[in-house]
């Protein structure tokens, strides 16, 4: 049973820091990135010995459901004309850092990539469900018996395991702040990024969010290298779930912007909760989660699902989304035996797959974009509902097939980036020196000379009477 639901699978795990316990902000300014910190790509395996200690994910339909029709979700991405526009993502590489994800027959392109819970598993498990969901909503392959389709169904798909719910510390430490702390950490995650990286993926879905309270925060040095190394060194657009704020305690909302400060409109100086990967900003597109309408995404309270954040670029389509379960078979809930029922499968998690569906076809209909002008051309041609860019969808909605037809003016290939240290510039090789061959050379010549006179001499001796 997944306790935490299946949309935030991963979170509690990956950072263990405890909830805001005020309301105090503390200044928060884009991180700053040291590149000499990336990880090195070592085989993938657990930071520390973990065991099984929960039970799988229990997955289902609601009662009513007509899965001979896509999805509200799945319909405004509007599939058919995406592909006729850019065709299905083949020749694309989508890795996912997630919980896993179980093959069947509707993933016909996937392939294990690495386990940082349990290395021989090879990504190719998933006790969460949650990775197996987010690979079908972006290569899931097309049945005649449902409606269901991922977003570039003939994409390369490679999972890698980082997290699980299921898993906990052999061992636990006696410092843990937290007594059921989860598989998940941020230095499995920042090498799962260079291993991504390092494995030819061109997009990197990573749906697991760490939240930070900003007065506890937490060292992310290697995982800021990781990031800017797969972003800018490998060219991969990373696209990352910005969180999860209702059913999260470790997740407290920030505020929207503030468009009376001309210094800081996003307004970074009053963050309360940092969300990892995604406030890497310079390097990621980070996804809030909409309705099938496009307006932010509000659960039966009315309370807006998603965390805000300055980082946030665009929302997607993030609520009553389906997917496989281990078997192949179409989901749209998981149970909640808190509930003692099914619930719909809710979350920025998702919202983050459409835009790397989305992603690997921009991919594909222009293979000569860096990552950071295909990042571009989705924000430029997202639809807000606000006047203004904002800290809930940022740019706003997605406009999947404005972004693969618009007119689209092209940024530089190079994002602005924040660096804590200028990057080491290899010297210009120095030129040859070719003085000690020209000394041998000429000590050669010298020398034959000698020798030649030498012998002409001892000839002329010779014939004398």
């Amino acid at each position: 049973m997944l306790r935490r639901g299946l949309a935030v699978a991963g979170v509690a795990g990956l950072v263990a820091a405890g909830p805001l316990c005020c309301g105090v902000a503390v200044a928060v300014t884009p991180p700053a990135v040291d590149p000499a910190a990336t990880p090195q790509d070592t085989p993938p395996g657990p930071d520390e010995p973990l065991r099984m200690e929960h039970t799988c994910a229990v997955t289902g339909v609601l009662p009513g459901t007509d899965l001979g029709a896509p999805s509200p979700s799945q319909a405004y991405m509007d599939l058919p004309d995406l592909w006729k526009s850019a065709g299905r993502g083949v020749g694309v590489v989508v890795a996912l850092i997630d919980t896993g994800v179980s093959p069947s027959p509707r993933l016909p392109h996937l392939r294990g990539g690495g386990d940082y819970v349990v290395a021989e598993a090879n990504g190719l498990a998933d006790c969460d469900s949650h990775g197996t969901v987010v690979a079908s909503i972006i290569g899931g392959a097309p049945s005649e018996g449902d409606g269901f389709s991922g977003v570039a169904p003939d994409a390369d798909l490679i999972s890698i395991r980082q997290s699980s719910e299921a898993f906990v510390p052999e061992n636990p430490h006696p410092g843990d702040v937290q007594a059921d702390r989860r598989a998940g950490t941020v230095s499995s995650l920042a090498k799962a990024v260079v291993h991504a990286a390092n494995s030819g993926a061109r997009v990197i879905n990573m749906s697991i969010v760490a939240c930070i309270p900003v007065l506890k925060p937490v060292d992310q040095t290697t995982l800021g290298a990781a990031i800017r190394y797969a972003a800018v060194d490998k060219d991969a657009v990373i696209v990352a779930a910005a969180g999860n704020s209702v059913g999260n305690q470790d997740c407290n909302q920030n505020p929207d912007v503030d468009a009376t400060n001309a210094k800081d409109p996003r307004n970074w100086g009053s963050v309360v909760t940092v969300s990892a990967p995604s406030w890497f900003c310079d390097y990621v597109l980070s996804v809030g989660a909409t309705d099938a309408a496009g307006r932010p995404a509000v659960d039966d309270h009315g309370r807006e699902i998603s965390l805000f954040g300055p980082w946030v670029g665009v929302g997607a389509p993030g609520v009553s989304v389906e997917g496989f379960d281990d078997h192949g078979g179409v989901i749209n809930s998981t149970f909640d035996a808190n509930a003692g029922l099914l619930k719909p499968i809710n979350g920025t998690s998702f919202s983050a797959a459409y835009v790397s569906g989305l992603a690997a076809l921009v991919r594909a209909k222009y293979p000569n974009l860096s990552a950071a002008q295909v990042i571009g051309r989705i924000e430029a041609t997202a639809h807000s509902p606000a006047p203004v860019v904002d800290n809930k969808i940022g740019y706003g909605t997605v406009d999947a097939l404005a972004a693969l037809n618009d007119d689209v003016p092209t940024s530089g290939p190079m994002p602005h980036e924040h660096l804590s240290r200028p990057l080491a510039v290899r010297p210009a090789p120095a030129a040859a020196d070719h003085r000690p061959m020209l000394v041998a050379l000429i000590g050669s010549a010298v020398l034959l000379a000698v020798l030649g006179g030498l012998f002409g001499l001892i000839n002329l001796t010779r014939r004398k009477p």
